[in-house]
């Protein structure tokens, strides 16, 4: 497999800490620069090392040429690496795709945890596809043709509609305009067969996993899946959309995210500095929602 060259964005803590890296997975159609206005600054003022990556053919990566041949196990090949290169096991932070993304990475035991923000359900995105198509047939076309760069009035309303709420201001909506950019055929086509995956069950790991109540592409009661699947701590947010991370919801996801982080990695100094003298790697526990 060719190793293609990931750029990341990093944000260094505002003071010094021992707690583990944070590392952002965007969704499909965007880039890491969707976490760069409000959740790097966010959380590295809150003392937390921030990485976030853009995927294989997505932003400053390479890849661009061969977009849709790429699949999500060569998204994930491109990732292992990043996530090997930071100082320690991360904490992965990712939205819609990117969760998904984040969720493979924790079966393969390369992270302490992880937060999954509008996740892809287990079964996969067909279920969404199809409601989405019945219920906003011109949704399609739309998306492929901002997708393209190109932008009309029905399309940005959609837009609003689809991964934003009623509330959302055209400021904000803009904000998403300008970091759309082409998916992978491919990768849309695994989603929407996820249901054939048959993935073992996994292994007990801290899990917070967030819904909007208003989101129409993964509907709360498909949030839900991904929650019980890991046996994960659950929130949905009140009002807000599937792009939850841009518009003016951010904050109180971001919020949740930190305090389920301060429980998880508050005795991790602690755990880090018992590893180190029993040789053995240090093991966040797990953080429930209070």
């Amino acid at each position: 497999m060719t190793q293609r060259s990931i750029h990341i964005l990093r944000q260094s803590a505002a003071t010094p800490s021992r707690w583990p890296p944070l590392l952002f997975l965007h969704g499909g159609y965007v880039d890491s620069r969707c976490w760069q206005p409000r959740f790097l600054p966010y959380f590295a003022n809150h003392g937390y090392e921030c990485h976030a990556a853009d995927l294989p053919g997505h932003g400053r990566s390479e890849g661009h040429d061969d977009l849709d041949l790429l699949g999500l196990d060569d998204y994930l090949g491109d990732l292992r690496p990043v996530v090997a290169g930071l100082r320690s096991k991360p904490v992965l932070i990712g939205h819609s795709m990117g969760a998904l993304l984040a969720e493979r990475l924790l079966e393969e035991s390369l992270a302490e945890a992880a937060i999954l923000i509008s996740p892809v359900p287990p079964n996969g995105t067909l279920e969404s596809s199809l409601s989405l198509f019945l219920r906003r047939p011109g949704f399609v076309s739309a998306v492929t043709r901002m997708a393209s760069g190109a932008f009309d009035e029905d399309g940005l309303r959609l837009l609003r509609d689809i991964y934003f709420t009623p509330a959302t201001q055209p400021d904000e909506l803009l904000q998403l305009v300008r970091l759309v950019q082409p998916e992978s055929a491919r990768a849309i086509a695994e989603m929407t067969m996820l249901g054939w995956r048959w993935p073992p069950p996994p292994r007990r790991r801290p899990v917070l996993v967030l819904g909007g109540e208003l989101d129409a592409v993964f509907p709360p009661h498909q949030v839900r899946r991904a929650a019980r699947r890991w046996r994960a701590a659950l929130e949905i947010i009140p009002a807000a959309g599937h792009a939850m991370i841009l518009d003016h919801h951010w904050q109180d996801c971001a919020v949740r995210i930190l305090g389920w982080l301060q429980r998880l990695t508050a005795a991790y100094p602690t755990a880090a500095a018992e590893a180190g003298r029993s040789g053995h790697p240090a093991r966040l526990n797990d953080a429930r929602a209070g």
